[in-house]
């Protein structure tokens, strides 16, 4: 198992991405701020790195293409050991810490789930995603129900802000479960 902890998000974001199809540093920087994908950061200081310790690492291999006019440019492509590494990650269970610290990246995460992970993946990723959202909030109702008299006002406010929005992605993982269970036959 190769440990990417330094920018993991968005190393794993570049290896779905590249997994897709073979790009380079500059479609990888052209491609977050024109998709959903707009919090990673395009910046040149983010995306070369990134892809350099990918490919230390033996995660992606990069070859120099011919491109438009008489530049070249470096194009990416996933190795057998990104791959592995990629699923590893994209399967691993989904815990507590992950729900309350990385939504985000739990979010990416089922996105590529389709397209890279085994069938039955992404329903069993929406399982433990809901199982541990239910879990957890009634943990925050609690702290905000033995705390509220001595928070301050704002305190109190952003507390039931974050409680809502975990309430909404509890919904939404609901919803989800309905989609993948009508579409698999499993409820």
């Amino acid at each position: 198992m190769v440990k990417l902890n330094r920018d993991s998000t968005l190393a794993f974001a570049l290896l779905g991405l590249i997994w897709q199809e073979p790009r380079s540093g500059y479609d990888l920087r052209k491609f977050f701020p024109s998709t959903p994908m707009i919090s990673f950061s395009d910046s040149p200081g983010a995306i070369y790195p990134a892809l350099h310790r990918l490919e230390q690492r033996g995660l992606v291999r990069g070859h120099t293409a011919q491109g438009a006019g008489l530049r070249r440019r470096r194009i990416f492509e996933l190795t057998a050991r990104g791959r592995a590494e990629f699923r590893r990650w994209q399967t691993q269970p989904v815990m507590r810490n992950d729900v309350v610290r990385n939504l985000d990246a739990l979010m990416l995460r089922f996105a590529f789930m389709d397209q890279f992970a085994e069938k039955g993946a992404a329903l069993q990723f929406l399982k433990a995603f809901h199982k541990e959202l239910a879990a957890y909030i009634p943990s925050l109702r609690k702290y905000l129900k033995s705390n509220r008299q001595h928070m301050p006002q704002s305190g109190r406010l952003a507390l039931e802000s974050g409680i809502q929005a975990y309430e909404t992605q509890l919904r939404w993982t609901k919803d989800a479960l309905t989609t993948y269970g009508q579409a698999t036959g499993e409820r």
